[in-house]
């Protein structure tokens, strides 16, 4: 008997002081001095200091536990142990070592961090941030109108809040150089490009054709391209659209030459307005285009849904007829900060997809 109790007084001890320091390695593993120890972290460290839940006028200092770790449930908090064990092996393999390494996984944490919070549906965050406290009479109109619906459904909070602690991930288009392309090949540009009369790229031209414009390329001089681009024109207005009664932008055409007619013409009730068929043949320098706009469609669906759903309940891209976006984005991309470029990829990606088109281009 005396043995059986030392046994077990051992035996207690021993697994006391196992549980113990079990709590305490998880403990000290979840501290931001921890996380942020690793080399590859420093990048979202700097990000994350430059945000209102790292400095603020409360005084308040959300640490990384507090975002990543539910630790009011333990089988969420041992999956996140689990999870911070595979940012340890990218570190010690090298995978995310250099700002450049660290962008290629940007997208891939991300959307596991994401996935994470809309399984838990973003327990973390109403920690702190909770439906039933909200003031509502305080908020601002546009506010009250977003988080209302979200409370009485009880949303996630990051299916609209995504890149507030961190910078959102940057889609990577899988483009190449105009200059690299076959004669007669037929692709799309992915930046604002001007366009010129003649090949010496010298004349001044104010035309300029957008990202995602459709262009075959005829010819190639050096540095110089010679493409067409076809499309219609409304009215006698200097602009290419590219589709029949609908102002999808693909080119200003202020001072270029070489337009044709098609002989295709249409008169369009909504707009008032005689729209004619055009081709234009013109020079521009070497660009980065895409051939495969589906996957670029793929990553604007993803940066309209991020950048433009963080303010507001996302308005669905069917929402508006393609003529109606223009005016409805244009208050939208100034709110979200985007680049001309960004700017005018999603905002043709958001007529691509309007109630005009019951399949996607």
């Amino acid at each position: 008997m005396k043995k059986f109790i030392i046994f077990a007084v051992v035996a207690f001890a021993v697994s006391f002081l196992v549980i113990k320091s079990g709590e305490e390695i998880l403990h000290e593993t979840s501290t931001t001095e921890f996380c942020v120890s690793c080399h590859s972290m420093e990048i979202p460290a700097e990000e994350f200091e430059s945000t209102a839940h790292f400095s603020n006028s409360f005084g308040v200092r959300v640490e990384c536990k507090d975002c990543h770790i539910n630790e009011y449930d333990m089988v969420d908090y041992v999956k996140a142990k689990l999870g911070g064990a595979k940012d340890i092996w990218y570190e010690l393999t090298g995978e995310i070592d250099t700002p450049e390494k660290y962008e290629e996984h940007r997208l891939e944490m991300a959307q596991a961090v994401w996935a994470t919070m809309e399984a838990n549906n973003s327990a973390t965050c109403k920690h702190c941030h909770s439906y039933d406290s909200m003031k509502w009479d305080e908020m601002s109109v546009a506010a009250k109108t977003a988080m209302m619906p979200a409370a009485k459904k009880d949303q996630s909070c990051i299916d609209c809040h995504k890149g507030i602690a961190h910078h959102l991930p940057k889609v990577q288009s899988d483009s190449t150089a105009l200059s690299k392309l076959d004669i007669n090949e037929t692709v799309y540009t992915t930046t604002t490009s001007t366009i010129y009369n003649e090949k010496s790229l010298q004349d001044k031209s104010r035309a300029k054709m957008l990202p995602l414009t459709k262009l075959t390329l005829l010819e190639k001089d050096g540095s110089a391209f010679k493409v067409k681009l076809t499309g219609w024109q409304e009215g006698r207005k200097k602009l290419l659209y590219a589709e029949k009664g609908l102002r999808i932008t693909d080119a200003t055409l202020r001072g270029i030459k070489n337009i044709k007619e098609t002989g295709e013409t249409y008169y369009d009730d909504a707009t008032k307005k005689d729209w004619k068929g055009i081709e234009l043949v013109a020079w521009i320098g070497d660009t980065q285009i895409i051939q495969d706009l589906d996957t670029e469609y793929e990553g604007l669906a993803f940066q309209y849904d991020a950048k433009c759903g963080a303010c507001h309940t996302k308005v669905e891209e069917n929402h508006f007829r393609a003529n109606d976006w223009p005016a409805q984005f244009k208050g939208m991309s100034r709110q979200a900060k985007l680049e001309k470029n960004e700017s005018y990829k999603l905002l043709k990606y958001l007529q691509y997809h309007s109630a005009d088109f019951a399949s996607h281009h």
